[in-house]
């Protein structure tokens, strides 16, 4: 009788999944779709109408600190930053009276493999003066970025992960690099990377293609592919198991950050490995959750080890990645240090061999929450459809994520965490208290069951 319940009570639950999905197929369906055309020069053109009465327009170019050098390290976001003070034809002045004028906003952002430069609106000669003064800002940005701490952690991740090659830099840039820069060297990085083919000019809100491919055509059609300098390229993609640890007893707690060498955008296992970092999920102190919470990660590291928070993130670049946790413990025992370490690895093992499709759905939906959301605003969905087309060449709907989402199963997730986590090589990083941290031996140790 027992077993003939627990048959029903599964195949209940199937059934509401079944429904489920399908329901949230049915929105996204009948939801907006991107268009998407080419230019005569290579400029790719996306635009996404969804009726609102709200647009973001932008460019986002293939460019960022991974196309950089010890000695420009930097010039990506000074050159972004340098857009904020006019153009060839209107002064800084001009510019934000007239973006005032119709209630727009000018937004740009720089990272490791791409500048972004967008306005959110209703539907250049560089001058010296201006270039030191926004130099001074930047590095002040980065004496500030300091007090970041998990921000310092995960930028010497990557130092670490991928040491020797141009993954390794910072966006923020480096001291030296910033104080060299001048206008003829941002002169030069415009003209070698801002270039069509590398570019995406991205539209989302109440804005039709036709009309958008027009002031493409308008403003960015003459633009030539032709490099007066080198063409630009990314040195390869290298990863080093190693640690970058940093004391400082200043800092009240030790942060830190523990990661495999993941997967590129555009990677088949790329979305199940998104699936299996929602399974470990997140925590801290203020969610007053510990020996009732849903998850028996939580249950175990939220009393007893001095830990304060920890998260897992998947990363994903053109043509690799980073899979990992960040975490925060007071930093005062070895034992409590080394203990929270192998109970995040332990879930990691859990994903490798004996996940089931309970926990796969769970985490499933999680991450449903968490997509979507990401992508309710315009300038989300314009920076998402931009990015797709940089990585990936196409732009996948909405509808397809959710298909490919459903098809994954316990199997899918347990064959991706073996080819990418399971007794890989690791690479970490800690910072502030970190007299307790783990010995590497020990952290690569537990990243298998084998016993020694």
């Amino acid at each position: 009788m027992l077993s003939v319940a627990r048959t029903g009570v599964a195949s209940v639950k199937n059934s509401v999944r079944s429904v489920s999905a399908l329901a949230t197929r049915d929105v996204l369906v009948k939801g907006p779709h991107a268009e998407v055309s080419e230019l005569k020069n290579g400029l790719r053109v996306s635009t996404e109408n969804n009726g609102r009465p709200t647009t973001t327009v932008g460019v986002w170019i293939e460019t960022g600190s991974r196309y950089e050098n010890e000695s420009n390290n930097g010039v990506s976001r000074l050159l972004e930053h340098m857009v904020h003070k006019g153009t060839g034809k209107r002064s800084e002045a001009q510019l934000e009276s007239e973006l005032s004028s119709i209630g727009a906003k000018l937004v740009s952002e720089t990272s490791r493999d791409h500048t972004a430069i967008f306005v959110q609106s209703a539907s250049q000669d560089l001058d010296s003066a201006a270039i030191e003064g926004e130099k001074k800002h930047l590095l002040s940005a980065l004496e500030e970025a300091e007090e970041d701490h998990m921000g310092v952690v995960m930028d010497n991740l990557h130092a670490a992960a991928f040491q020797g090659t141009s993954l390794a830099r910072s966006p923020l840039g480096n001291t030296n690099g910033i104080k060299s820069l001048d206008a003829s060297t941002l002169k030069q990085w415009q003209a070698d990377h801002y270039r069509p083919v590398r570019m995406i000019f991205s539209a989302v809100g109440g804005v039709e293609h036709g009309k958008l491919t027009q002031l493409a055509e308008k403003y960015f059609g003459d633009l030539s592919n032709s490099y007066p300098g080198q063409i630009p390229h990314s040195d390869g993609v290298r990863f080093t198991g190693s640690e970058f640890r940093f004391r400082n007893d200043n800092v009240p707690h030790m942060y830190g950050a523990i990661a495999v060498e993941g997967v590129g955008h555009g990677h088949h296992d790329a979305l199940a490995l998104r699936v299996a970092s929602q399974f470990v999920g997140q925590w801290d102190v203020t969610h007053g959750s510990s020996y009732n919470a849903p998850s028996k990660l939580v249950q175990q590291v939220s009393h007893g080890y001095n830990l304060h928070a920890f998260q897992n993130f998947s990363l994903n670049y053109k043509d690799t990645g980073l899979f990992g946790v960040q975490f925060i413990c007071k930093g005062d025992s070895l034992d409590d240090a080394t203990s929270i370490a192998r109970w995040l690895q332990h879930e990691w093992k859990h994903l490798s061999s004996a996940v089931d499709e309970e926990e796969v759905n769970r985490s499933k939906n999680a991450l449903r929450t968490q997509l979507y959301q990401a992508l309710e605003t315009n300038t989300q969905k314009a920076a998402f459809n931009a990015k797709e087309l940089l990585h990936t060449g196409g732009v996948r709907s909405l509808v397809d994520i959710e298909d490919s989402l459903e098809k994954l199963d316990k199997t899918a997730v347990r064959e991706a965490v073996s080819r990418h986590v399971y007794d890989r090589d690791i690479a970490a990083s800690g910072v502030g208290r970190t007299e307790a941290w783990p010995n590497y031996a020990n952290l690569r140790y537990g990243m298998s069951w084998w016993k020694l």
